[in-house]
């Protein structure tokens, strides 16, 4: 082995060992700023700055962080994020139009400058918001923002007399959906009712038969009617009684739940305690007839 290839070989042998010592110093970096910014955000959050909080939290949930401390940040990003108050800005002019064109400060840092409806998230406590409008003097208002507050409306009204106001964001009005499953229900009562007259006429007309001269029947001459027909008559009786009566009842309950859906201004009530209607249908004592009972609930 000459002297040129044993000075290349160990030329390579040094960069590799370098390369894998400039990696492995690379590796520890990072693990440290890993490291790092966990505290840091463990630190800010404890003061309640919860959106440079977030951002530390984020960096320690990169890939390139321990796990542990990955997980432990990642899980961290999300429950920071709920704490995070945030505002949704609105300005109007003295005729009550809406303003665009609007500067909007926090505490002296700009937030805005121009409105469009976005949900802007800040740290909770006590702010004092700033609004600057060309035409219009400005308007100024402290106002306290709570850990878990969303969403909150700040509003600014320019002109004489000018003010600040906050509040919830009004929610966008609920569409109202049919009530499909009412009308349903109320479909199915119809159809019993309307299979009901059937189940009667046919019980009727099977008992005049047995009455008729040469039924079997006593009245008629007959020595009297088996108990199979005595009973057929008898189940065709119950079952129109109980398609008229548990009809009405599932009727009821349809129109019922419809008044409740329109009436309510929406369907999440419906979800929770629908209407309902429950029915129950005895023969006598004797056997020649059938008690119905309904009990509807809404």
């Amino acid at each position: 082995m000459n002297a040129t290839l044993i000075a290349r070989l160990a030329l390579c042998t040094a960069v590799a060992a370098s390369s894998m010592s400039v990696s492995r110093v690379a590796r520890a970096d990072e693990k440290a700023e890993c490291i790092a910014a966990s505290e840091k955000a463990q630190s800010l959050r404890d003061d309640r700055k919860l959106i440079e909080a977030r951002e530390q939290f984020l960096a320690c949930a990169r890939d390139v962080c321990p796990n542990a401390i990955r997980k432990d940040c990642a899980d961290q990003v999300g429950a920071v994020q709920q704490r995070t108050p945030s505002v949704v800005f609105h300005a109007k002019d003295k005729s009550g139009q809406d303003l665009v064109a609007v500067k909007v400060s926090a505490d002296g840092k700009p937030v805005t400058e121009q409105l469009d409806g976005r949900s802007i998230p800040l740290d909770p406590g006590v702010h004092t918001f700033r609004f600057e409008a060309e035409g219009n003097d400005p308007l100024e208002q402290k106002i306290v923002l709570a850990e878990g507050e969303h969403d909150r409306a700040v509003n600014a009204r320019f002109g004489s007399g000018g003010a600040v106001e906050t509040g919830p964001v009004a929610p966008p009005p609920e569409k109202k959906g049919a009530p499909i499953g009412a009308f349903v229900v109320g479909a199915v009562g119809l159809v019993a009712m309307g299979i009901a007259p059937i189940f009667y006429v046919m019980g009727l007309n099977q008992k005049s038969t047995d009455e008729a001269p040469g039924g079997c029947a006593p009245a008629a001459g007959g020595a009297g009617c088996s108990q199979s027909e005595i009973s057929s008559i008898q189940t065709k009786l119950i079952v129109g009684d109980i398609l008229m009566f548990g009809g009405a009842a599932v009727l009821a309950t349809g129109i019922i739940w419809t008044i409740v859906h329109y009436a309510s201004g929406g369907t999440h009530k419906e979800a929770a305690n629908p209407p309902a209607a429950s029915f129950g249908v005895t023969p006598t004592a004797l056997g020649r007839g059938a008690v119905a009972s309904t009990t509807i609930r809404w």
